[in-house]
């Protein structure tokens, strides 16, 4: 598949797995548009060229979506969507302070799940504005 000259969304894109996605998207020609949270974009290093990161908490819809309204100001258009945001705290289920925390795991819920969704939803609503490319 050429994805040279289309769009790429990746969140999680300021380090770990979504930095390399980020990174090995844009090799391949990519225009990639990477969100992460406010302090991690802040925080990011150098990026490889064609990489451009947005701030983003996958969980919030209206963020979601500004950052979705920034890729197609730049006249970009979105074809690829990848999902890297995510958070593991490291946990027992019952340790010496007693049980795990269920606030702890409901937040891990929410970014792991419901982020990854509410990215999902938003972006197969920006990509569909657009006409199919050459290969349809």
């Amino acid at each position: 598949m050429d994805i040279a000259g289309s769009a790429a969304l990746v969140t999680g894109a300021a380090s770990g797995l979504g930095a390399a996605t980020a990174a090995a998207l844009a090799a391949r020609g990519a225009a990639v548009y990477g969100l992460d949270l406010d302090k991690a974009v802040a925080a990011a290093g150098p990026l490889p060229e064609g990489v451009r990161l947005l701030p983003a908490d996958v969980t919030d819809e209206e963020q979601v979506r500004a950052a979705l309204a920034a890729i197609d100001a730049d006249g970009a258009e979105l074809r690829i969507a990848v999902n890297c945001a995510g958070i593991a705290p490291s946990a027992r289920v019952l340790g010496r302070k007693g049980p795990h925390d269920l606030d702890l795991f409901r937040t891990v819920l929410d970014v792991n799940l419901v982020g990854t969704f509410n990215v999902m939803r938003l972006a197969a609503e920006a990509i569909a504005r657009h006409e199919p490319d050459g290969n349809g």
